[in-house]
């Protein structure tokens, strides 16, 4: 404002000179005009250039951030952008909602890449096409499931939908289970009817009660199709029980089955699972819980899946929701299935002025610590049931014991998590019980990936970085 206050001075003080001095004016014109486009020059150009050198260094200083603290590598899918082609208007980084993009030296760059959902709204909000959606590190390449645009396997009538299907996000979930029960409504009335032997046999089986199994549910009871609908876990949710952040980030509105229109675009993960409540007690859907699935064979033209409980549910089709990230290794704990504990860290900044405690000893676990100890107002605590950190990289050890020096990070040693309340946490310590202010814990205890299983059943897989968008 006040730039253009002067500007306009100026103009009006020009104004009058050649009020005042007309018999001059002519022959001082075109120095007067060379003045103006210089002093308009300046104006504009001179603040800009200050904003975005800063805001370059800024993001340039997040970029290295991430880096040192290993966590420059994208989590799921994820922009590319074609340097060539970007003409650094920002349009990506002010549509992002994760704030995972910047401007470095008039480039848009992906300096939080751990932060980046790939919801594609950066490449949507692209003026020149230049960002494409990707699913895997530029780097290096991963093993996927070989799919149909309909997410239908190498074996006929097996689907992978969700986070198996190529996309991590809730909207695409959704949609995706929506789609492939309309597929297998409309090849219902040509299936050869299989012979039931007497046992009870469904339309579909669905695995996995995150959002896509939850929604091919919901369009298999909207279809009028008889369905199973296994979870592993205790309760409904799927990869959301896992899921770190506070907020989930819907981009644009969601229609699900039986319930109608999601208007918001952000949700908490406690807003959500409530939600999944809701949509599962209004609508009388029956969710299996406690059956983690074994084994897929196909008997008579059916799928049979058998759980480590010994059941066999049988289906003319079988959906499988099972999640790319695979199963976290879980602590066994009272308490474990509440809400505020995650088993992935995407966006340290989002726990501000929080107690946090961190189980684990791997480069996960202290790189989760570290990142978390440099947020404003955190106290940190890392529980580690050895006596070192033998099993991480060098770098992380030496960082951790910085931190435990600096006095960001509170260590525990040969202690483990006993019982997670609302509030605090119970640590079993060499000294005995300890009970700690806790709002969120961390557990980095490894995992159990659906790659070998989904391999076993016959399940084909390429080598490849595959195109989203």
């Amino acid at each position: 404002m006040i730039l253009v206050i002067s500007w306009l001075a100026i103009v009006h003080y020009i104004v009058e000179l050649r009020v005042h001095y007309q018999g001059y004016w002519e022959m001082s014109e075109s120095v007067i005009t060379v003045f103006l486009a210089i002093a308009i020059f300046a104006i504009v150009f001179i603040p800009y250039y200050y904003r975005t050198t800063r805001k370059s260094r800024l993001y340039r200083a997040q970029k290295y951030e991430a880096i040192s603290l290993g966590r420059d590598k994208p989590v799921a899918q994820h922009p590319l952008i074609d340097q060539s082609t970007c003409i650094g208007c920002a349009a990506c980084v002010i549509a992002c909602p994760e704030h995972a993009l910047g401007i470095i030296d008039g480039i848009a760059e992906l300096v939080h890449p751990a932060k980046c959902v790939g919801h594609g709204l950066c490449a949507e909000a692209c003026p020149v096409s230049g960002i494409k959606i990707v699913l895997d590190p530029t780097k290096s390449t991963a093993e996927l499931p070989i799919l149909t645009e309909q997410y239908e396997s190498n074996i006929s009538n097996l689907f992978l939908v969700g986070e198996l299907g190529g996309m991590a996000l809730i909207r695409n979930a959704i949609f995706q289970g929506r789609s492939v029960i309309d597929l297998i409504a409309e090849r219902l009335p040509t299936h050869p009817g299989p012979s039931s032997n007497g046992r009870t046999v469904f339309d579909v089986v669905v695995v996995g009660a995150g959002p896509a199994g939850l929604s091919a549910a919901l369009q298999a009871m909207q279809r009028k199709l008889s369905f199973a609908l296994l979870e592993k876990e205790p309760s409904p949710g799927g990869a959301i029980l896992s899921y770190p952040r506070q907020k989930l980030v819907m981009t644009v509105p969601v229609e699900i089955p039986k319930y109608g229109r999601l208007k918001k675009r952000e949700l908490s993960k406690e807003e959500l699972l409530d939600m999944w409540e809701e949509i599962i007690r209004s609508t009388g859907l029956q969710v299996q819980c406690g059956e983690k699935l074994e084994n897929v064979t196909q008997e008579d033209r059916l799928f049979k899946a058998t759980t480590a409980a010994g059941h066999e549910f049988f289906g003319k089709f079988l959906v499988l929701a099972l999640g790319r990230r695979g199963t976290p290794r879980k602590l066994g704990v009272p308490g474990e299935n509440s809400p505020k504990v995650a088993y992935q860290l995407l966006e340290a900044v989002r726990y501000k002025h929080s107690t946090l405690a961190v189980a684990g000893a791997g480069d996960s676990a202290l790189e989760a610590a570290i990142a978390l100890s440099k947020q404003e107002g955190t106290a940190v605590t890392l529980i580690n049931r050895g006596d070192s950190f033998d099993k991480a990289k060098p770098k992380n050890q030496e960082r951790i014991r910085e931190a435990e020096e600096a006095g960001r990070v509170q260590v525990f040693y040969q202690s483990q998590v006993f019982r997670i309340e609302e509030k605090t946490i119970i640590v079993h310590t060499p000294g005995g019980p300890r009970e700690i202010p806790n709002d969120y814990v961390f557990v980095f205890a490894g995992g159990e990936l659906p790659t070998p299983f989904l391999k076993k059943i016959g399940i084909e897989f390429a080598q490849k970085q595959k195109m989203i968008a």
